[in-house]
């Protein structure tokens, strides 16, 4: 659960509550912007992904505490509601099983 708008967790009593799913990497990455990007910076040590998923994609608490793969587009976490540094527009979930390692 994370605080939302109107102040994001400076008035807790006044914020919306929000569920934000959040992957949880087994092992940090490095994402860097493309050449061409405005937002040509680089994030190191990346564990934690925040998933946005699309209005019709249903609920995404069938893969609560599941192993994963997902398939979007990374985006640098800048605006209010996104609460990783980087941030993932969900095309495709697939569950793994076994387990990947």
């Amino acid at each position: 659960m994370k605080y939302g708008s109107p102040s994001y967790g400076q008035h807790p009593e006044e914020d919306q509550k929000l569920d934000v799913p959040i992957l949880v990497l087994k092992l940090p990455v490095r994402v860097k912007s493309p050449r061409a990007s405005s937002v040509n910076t680089q994030t190191t040590n990346v564990s934690f992904v925040q998933l946005i998923f699309p209005g019709e994609s249903g609920s995404y608490s069938n893969y609560l505490n599941a192993n994963i793969v997902v398939e979007g587009t990374l985006v640098k976490g800048i605006k209010g509601e996104h609460f990783t540094d980087v941030v993932m527009r969900v095309k495709r979930v697939n569950p793994v099983d076994p387990p990947v390692y």
